[in-house]
């Protein structure tokens, strides 16, 4: 018998007010966010859709029929920081807030894809969703409502859902493509309410039955001047840069005549800033536009991920 420890790594419950700050400080991805908590609160409980057809035209549309029969499946796919996992592991908070039910994330573990041998991933595969099955199938009350929805992340999911077009892909690595497919047709079938949301850096590589089925695809790119604009007014305000000190840190963090590509949304919260504050705390001087231009200097930008490079 394989156990929850093993399967996933790890189990979280929303709301969670931890989830909440993590989802707000995600600035930039407004948008993003906006359309996968759409998409989610759908797929999770298609009811509303039933409720809006009833309201508006009175009878059944095929057309409504079709967008609640949908795959419970999103890809989220970017490359690396701008911000798939963190939305991933968070966005369930506003879910369970806006539906007004307990949500729950279990993230698959590295373990769960098995260690190569011989039907393993298949069987580890198999198990995670036979207990995301059974806990879906108590997520309804006696009435048939939705009182609890599942999020199944699994991330870097290219390295599990690769395409099986590859000629050198291992007969274990087919398998477990065969088994996650499966898995999610079969909750699909069963009309539960478990989302599987996938994160990968080359959603190219991911198999073109995954992605077929997927309700939605989305696409995360570093942020352009004016979210870079957004996410650094956001982290320096109180300082009291004026709008052209701004401009020359929007500059600074974007495309150059040295690089092609600007910071990601993290390489800006998690590298750049607090290398400017750490150097100012050590020389015990006011933060300053000069300051966070200067660390652009020593902090690199994280380089796009070279899809072809990896095949």
């Amino acid at each position: 018998m394989v156990g929850e420890e093993q399967l996933f790594a790890q189990v979280v419950e929303y709301p969670d007010p931890d989830a909440q700050h993590r989802l707000a400080s995600l600035v930039g991805l407004d948008e993003f966010r906006q359309r996968l908590v759409d998409e989610a609160a759908l797929l999770i409980d298609p009811s509303a859709i039933s409720a809006w057809t009833a309201r508006h035209h009175g009878v059944t549309l095929r057309a409504a029929a079709e967008v609640s029969h949908r795959t419970p499946l999103i890809v989220l796919a970017g490359d690396v920081g701008t911000g798939k996992t963190e939305l991933a592991e968070t966005f369930a908070d506003e879910v369970a807030r806006r539906l007004r039910i307990d949500m729950t994330l279990y993230s698959l573990s590295l373990t769960a894809r098995g260690r190569g041998a011989v039907g393993e991933m298949t069987t580890l595969l198999s198990a995670a969703f036979a207990t995301l099955s059974q806990a879906g199938r108590a997520c309804r009350s006696r009435d048939g409502r939705i009182n609890r929805g599942i999020v199944l992340l699994v991330d870097e999911g290219d390295a599990l859902a690769q395409s099986r077009e590859l000629s050198q892909m291992h007969h274990e690595d087919r398998a477990g493509v065969n088994a996650l497919i499966r898995g999610i047709d079969e909750l699909r079938h069963a009309s539960l309410p478990v989302l599987t949301v996938i994160c990968t850096n080359r959603p190219n590589a991911i198999d073109p039955a995954v992605r077929r089925r997927a309700a939605a695809l989305f696409h995360l790119t570093r942020p352009d001047d004016l979210q870079r604009e957004e996410i650094l007014t956001s982290l320096l305000s109180g300082v009291g840069f004026t709008p052209h000190e701004m401009a020359q840190l929007v500059a600074a963090t974007g495309p150059t005549k040295a690089r092609t590509f600007g910071f990601t949304f993290s390489d800006i919260r998690q590298r750049l800033l607090p290398e400017a504050v750490l150097r100012c705390v050590r020389t015990d001087v006011p933060l300053t536009a000069d300051a966070v231009i200067e660390a652009t200097r020593w902090i690199e930008a994280t380089r796009p991920f070279d899809e072809e490079a990896s095949r």
